[in-house]
């Protein structure tokens, strides 16, 4: 019958070291992915940063475009224009996701 305890005792161990690496498993995944998302966040509101600063130079542009010519050169106008377009949906879009990825983080 010592050889049943024995056993037992060496299970019991067993199975509370198996639950502390479960702890400290789930606690550093926890902490790595909420780390990770606010890094993401940052990253996209950086980029969404920049992405208003090109918005702001390609509206400038424009505008001295008009003030310049007022608009003769057709294909500088468009190039102009569809950069405008483009740099303004890249913001709002970067932004956006990093408003979605700081709401999914408050859950």
């Amino acid at each position: 019958m010592p050889q049943l305890s024995t056993v037992k005792n060496a299970l019991q161990s067993t199975v509370k070291k198996d639950r502390l690496l479960n702890a400290i498993f789930a606690g550093g995944k926890t902490i790595l992915v909420s780390f990770a998302r606010t890094l993401y966040a940052l990253w996209l509101q950086v980029t969404g940063l920049m992405f208003v600063m090109f918005t702001v130079m390609a509206a400038s542009a424009l505008v001295a475009q008009y003030h310049k010519d007022h608009f003769a050169d057709r294909k500088r106008l468009w190039v102009t224009a569809a950069s405008l377009i483009v740099f303004l949906w890249f913001t709002l879009v970067s932004f956006r996701r990093a408003n979605k990825t700081m709401k999914a983080k408050a859950r």
